[in-house]
């Protein structure tokens, strides 16, 4: 593992553009902390935690009904910040976002009092937290784009893809359940998309597991999604 010096200067390397006593306040203030697969890291509200940059392993962002339904708008993989952690640095604004560890999980936490006292002074600084901002605003809004106006299949087409692209690039270990939590539908209505797919001969379901057995269709499958 790195020092906590150099951790901060690789996860945040706008932190050369600050003056060394700013530098010295985030080496001093900057957190490391450790999260098992599963555990919540942010559970909606206003949160106020501070940056988060991802020193290892995989976060998922995503919002929840009152009913636990549940559809994913991001997810953080190693050397991305959330800057959704630190939303309270917004003024009259709300994220009610929940942040899970996928696996082990390390990330680099600098403190929102810290962020808010630099960002008051150096406008290279304040202005690097507000492209994060866009950018995640950006992939919400994508996401949200997807869920009104992209039709299932191609949505299920472009997750199995992506999660076989962390895999060996022919199977996904995924369950009928996870992918509704993922996509916020209903079980049933992935399970019969999941089947036809399977009659089309372009996945094969196995307990646990989807393998693709036609990896061009699924593609243009997945491609029906808007840019």
């Amino acid at each position: 593992m790195k020092t906590h010096e150099n951790l901060v200067s690789t996860y945040f390397p706008i932190t050369a553009n600050c003056s060394s006593e700013h530098n010295q306040l985030i080496r001093n203030t900057a957190l490391i902390k450790r999260f098992r697969k599963d555990e919540t890291i942010l559970h909606g509200g206003k949160a106020c935690s501070g940056l988060v940059a991802i020193v290892n392993g995989q976060l998922r962002a995503y919002i929840q009904s009152p009913t636990g339904k549940q559809v994913t708008l991001y997810r953080l993989y190693n050397y991305d910040v959330c800057v959704m952690s630190a939303s309270c640095l917004i003024k009259n604004m709300q994220f009610d976002i929940h942040l899970t560890a996928q696996s082990d999980t390390t990330v680099l936490i600098i403190p929102t009092a810290t962020i808010e006292l630099i960002n008051s002074v150096n406008p290279m600084f304040r202005q690097f937290t507000l492209d994060l901002l866009a950018q995640r605003f950006s992939d919400v809004m994508w996401t949200m784009e997807q869920i009104a106006f992209s039709p299932m299949p191609a949505r299920i087409a472009r997750f199995i893809a992506d999660v076989a692209n962390q895999n060996d690039g022919q199977s996904a270990l995924l369950t009928h359940d996870v992918i509704a939590k993922e996509l916020g539908s209903a079980r049933e209505v992935i399970t019969r998309i999941l089947k036809y797919l399977q009659s089309e001969e372009i996945i094969e379901l196995s307990r646990g597991k989807i393998k693709i057995t036609d990896s061009h269709r699924l593609q243009e499958l997945a491609n029906q999604l808007s840019d």
